[in-house]
């Protein structure tokens, strides 16, 4: 009997050795597929430029001979050139994939990826990295059944994992709940193919889980003012708010959507309004 113990305690030493060595495996396989994902992704945002300015002398500038010797550092600068245009390309990034139909970027943040739609698999970027491959993070996406890709309907929900490390929508919750970061992280800059859209922030709060596109009709002013009425009815040390900046019906309005770290069953959603919209409705 104690040699049957002895037995059966080594083999449970064992197991427990073998269940830990394959989770570090796993833990490192995935931060390395993070690495790369991250990595790709600052070579995939591709910005509009122009070609550079090419130095043209003034009409009163000295003959090359009158002009007083320039010194190493002067010499040796670069041309100038034109700023960065505000616009992404989206005809260079959608070659890599034509389901990226937006960029989304929060400054300050690891928020600056591309945002997806597949025409007929809703669930498709769960488990698939921007660029089509398997990655266990997958990406940020919208519904084609509920959203169109333009972002012109009354409410859009950008879908994203509460990534460990941080990325995709991992900080969001550990930056709005805080009032102080709330504040410092108001504006969500999203380009599009025509042109940069900025949102501000208004709310972060936990929420049920439910389909929201599929529970309300914002197209209807009872359910949008209803939707958001329960928004700001939310009572919890993780909600914070800005009500000074609460929609309006006809306002368009931006719902990051992802798992609440205390109960992945329910959400944390982070919402903000079309800056334009807001200002003409206001």
């Amino acid at each position: 009997m104690k040699k049957l113990f002895i037995v059966l305690f080594c083999v449970c030493i064992i197991c427990i050795g073998v269940c830990i060595g394959l989770k570090v495996k796993y833990d490192s396989t995935v931060e390395k597929g993070e690495e790369q994902f991250e990595s790709e992704r600052d070579e995939l945002k591709v910005f509009v430029t122009d070609s550079p300015i090419d130095h043209i002398a003034e009409p009163d500038e000295p003959e090359e001979s009158e002009k007083p010797a320039e010194s190493e550092s002067e010499t040796s600068a670069p041309e100038a050139t034109v700023p960065l245009s505000a616009t992404l390309d989206f005809e260079v990034m959608q070659q890599t994939n034509p389901d990226i139909c937006a960029w989304i970027e929060i400054e300050g943040t690891k928020v600056d990826y591309p945002v997806l739609q597949s025409p007929d698999n809703d669930d498709k970027y769960l488990k698939t990295a921007y660029d089509g491959s398997r990655y266990i993070g997958g990406a940020l996406f919208t519904q084609a059944t509920y959203n169109s890709n333009d972002f012109n309907d009354p409410v859009t929900v950008i879908y994203g994992h509460t990534m460990a490390s941080g990325t995709l929508f991992g900080q969001l919750q550990k930056i709005y709940t805080s009032q102080a970061k709330f504040a410092d992280h108001s504006e969500i800059k999203l380009y599009l193919p025509d042109g940069v859209r900025y949102y501000d922030v208004f709310a972060a709060v936990p929420f049920a889980p439910v389909h929201i596109l599929h529970n309300y009709d914002f197209t209807v002013q009872y359910w949008y003012e209803n939707f958001f009425g329960k928004v700001f009815d939310v009572r919890s040390l993780n909600a914070t708010f800005n009500e000074e900046l609460a929609p309006q019906f006809g306002d368009r309005v931006l719902i990051l959507s992802t798992c609440l770290n205390e109960d992945s069953s329910q959400r944390f959603l982070v919402m903000a309004v079309n800056r334009d919209d807001h200002a003409d409705n206001g």
